[in-house]
């Protein structure tokens, strides 16, 4: 099968770390024949060429955008009207893009057209333009999670959806979520992103830790960004040091960090927590930390988050989205509902009995080797896109 998989960035993180690892176990199996088109250069195009996979440069736009208003009503309109144009502009964009990029797919001849996210549409256009069937990989909720608006409306969106042959949603409170724009529930499979191969999450089970008995450290990792929750974890770690002054936090990545940084120095913690940046390696900083912590909302699946459980770590995450589905209260992790308070009973909770957190851990490890490994992911991954072929 040729497939043409459309990706909305260039960079290694979830999606596009999932993308590639179910390539690479579908080329291997010789179920797929890949090209993959990314909107620029980036780390993906260097990690694709080193796996001699091909890959176009289009550069195309997402289909979506915060929009932000404020002010009196003509405020709003003069504001309205600028959204407009930008998304006028932005689709403009991606009809040039795809425009050019026609002919080397026609040359190519895709049995198949996939989109790695609901951020952009130009794989539907494409699927449309070349006369072959489209997949859409669901791996976000654009407005619970980041605020997004759809240029082209949710009466648009909606219709493109109901489109696609076969969309597949990485979690079920995702394939929930599709059924507002009333998208036919047997459309759409749930196949969670595979994380690790069998064999690392056994080499992961041996690997030894090296955290400090004298401190506590808990471990975010992932873009800064307001509905990450990362400020509500420095807010929780305040009112946890309280009672326990050993707490620390590492917070890794990158993004809108100067609100963030403030409210650090606002609770006077600059001792207490490090924001580390980007971070190569994070399995090895998680080894030397004693808990993870996933404050986002609406996490459609949460990688990084398995990626903890899968180094013997006890997660604590919100109750909502994909993050239910990963985590059983009291086994394989803790959930809290609310804001810091709950957040900071449940850090509490698993520093007042490191035993209990240690064995919290390894039962994550057992749930995350069992239901997310890259096999298991791209064996069902697979299935959908036979599926999708089927008249």
């Amino acid at each position: 099968m040729r497939l043409v998989s459309f990706t909305h960035y260039a960079e290694l993180y979830g999606a596009n770390r999932s993308l590639l690892e179910m390539l690479l176990e579908l080329r291997e199996q010789g179920a797929v024949e890949p090209l993959v088109v990314v909107p620029r250069e980036g780390p993906l195009t260097k990690r694709l060429q080193h796996e001699r996979i091909p890959f176009r440069i289009a550069p195309f736009e997402p289909w979506m955008s915060e929009r932000y208003y404020g002010g009196r009503l003509h405020h709003h309109i003069t504001q309205w009207l600028r959204h407009e144009r930008a998304a006028r502009k932005r689709r403009n964009a991606s009809t040039a893009a795809l425009k050019e990029l026609l002919p080397d797919l026609r040359n190519w001849k895709p049995d198949l057209v996939h989109s790695n996210s609901l951020a952009v549409s130009i794989g539907w256009r494409a699927a449309q333009e070349l006369g072959v069937r489209h997949v859409w990989h669901a791996r976000e909720f654009p407005e619970q999670h980041y605020g997004l608006t759809y240029d082209a409306g949710r009466s648009g969106y909606g219709r493109a959806l109901r489109s696609a042959n076969k969309v597949v949603a990485i979690s079920q409170a995702l394939k929930d979520d599709l059924g507002r724009f009333s998208v036919p529930a047997d459309r759409v499979d749930v196949v969670p992103n595979g994380v690790f191969r069998a064999s690392t999450y056994a080499s992961l089970a041996k690997r030894e830790r090296v955290s400090d008995p004298k401190t506590f450290v808990f471990f975010q990792i992932g873009l800064i960004h307001p509905s990450k929750g990362q400020m509500e974890t420095v807010r929780a770690l305040a009112l946890v040091r309280e009672k326990r002054p050993e707490a620390r936090l590492i917070i890794a990545g990158t993004g809108r960090d100067r609100e963030l940084q403030a409210t650090i120095i606002r609770s006077g913690q600059q001792d207490a927590v490090e924001l580390a940046g980007y971070v190569e390696d994070p399995i090895s900083m998680m080894f030397k930390c004693d808990a993870f912590v996933s404050a986002s909302r609406w996490e459609a699946f949460g990688r990084a988050m398995v990626e903890a459980m899968a180094c013997r770590l006890p997660v604590i995450g919100h109750a909502s989205g994909g993050t239910s589905e990963i985590l059983h209260d009291g086994k394989n992790g803790l959930l809290y509902v609310k804001d810091e308070r709950d957040l900071s009973t449940a850090m509490l909770k698993l520093m007042d009995d490191r035993h209990a957190a240690r064995t919290m851990g390894e039962q994550a490890h057992l749930s995350a080797r069992e239901n997310f490994t890259v096999e298991r992911s791209a064996q069902a991954f697979g299935r959908s896109l036979h599926n999708a072929l089927m008249p």
